[in-house]
This record gives structure tokens, C-alpha cells and sequence, in this order.
């Protein structure tokens, strides 16, 4: 790991994102990481961002809300 101690969020903002990304070069690239007892691959998949509905009223984020995905982790047992 390169960074210090960086905080996750179960959202960020376009304007947090476009922010973060202007400091990053050109040609970086982009992952979302995975870890857990059944997780078996060090990246899940990313996406462009797509439209998402939330459905858990585990989210932070209030069920039905719209939020924008872009990246997802399977873990099966």
C-alpha cells in the first residue's frame, strides 16, 4: 500500500471525485480493492459510472436514492 491510513466512505461526491482525479496523471489507473475470508481476488470489477438505486437500508444512503456505481465485489460462500 502507497497511501497513509485513507478513509472510506460508503459515498463521495462528483465534485470530491473530479478533485482527486486532477492530481493523478493522465494515464492512471483505476481500481476498486476486495478483501474477506471469501474474497479471492485482490480487485473487483470497475465500470464507468452507472445509475444504481439503493435497496439496503444498510447504506448509508437512503433507500431509493440514486447514487452512481462504479465498481462492485462478489464474495459467494
Amino acid at each position: 500500500m502507497l497511501n497513509k491510513e485513507i478513509v472510506m466512505e460508503a459515498f463521495i461526491t462528483v465534485g470530491e471525485m473530479i478533485e482527486a482525479l486532477r492530481a493523478l496523471p493522465a494515464d492512471a489507473r483505476l481500481v476498486v480493492t476486495e478483501s474477506g475470508y471469501y474474497s479471492y481476488s485482490e480487485f473487483s470489477r470497475v465500470c464507468l459510472p452507472e445509475a444504481y438505486i439503493v435497496e439496503s437500508d444498510e447504506a448509508e444512503v437512503p433507500v431509493g436514492s440514486v447514487v452512481y456505481r462504479v465498481g462492485h465485489s462478489h464474495q459467494s460462500y
